[in-house]
């Protein structure tokens, strides 16, 4: 019984040890495969390993990474990224908000009633 425990207990500490490069190996080929998809050309919105979130137009896509233009109010360079150091990427729609906009013409419409209201007297 103790023999069998501690094949058991021995297995499992090498299955964690080599999780991680396992599970990295599938992450690149996972976050290539979601690139690969979308067109050149195309807004996306990506977060690196290291925590860095950005708004990016997508340029070139190759073999080891990608090559994005960072989407700012100030010019930056392009970037190169690997693919092993991306963590998320999709594409970016922009959504709009249809009961927002409902919402602000009724109170400017509501306002402008209140207003030709009260000039009427």
């Amino acid at each position: 019984m103790k023999n069998r425990f501690r094949t058991l207990t021995t297995g499992m500490l090498v299955g964690l040890l080599l999780w991680p490069t396992l599970s990295s190996a599938q992450d690149f080929s996972a976050s290539r495969a979601q690139v690969e998809g979308i067109p050149i050309g195309a807004t996306i919105k990506l977060r690196t390993r290291d925590g860095e979130r950005m708004k990016a137009i997508l340029m070139v896509v190759d073999a080891s990474g990608i090559v994005v233009k960072p989407a700012t109010r100030i010019p930056e360079p392009s970037r190169r990224l690997a693919f092993d150091s991306l963590d998320t990427v999709a594409r970016y729609e922009d959504r709009v908000n249809v009961a927002k906009y409902v919402t602000v013409g009724a109170a400017i419409g509501a306002s402008v009633f209140l207003m030709l209201l009260a000039g009427v007297r």
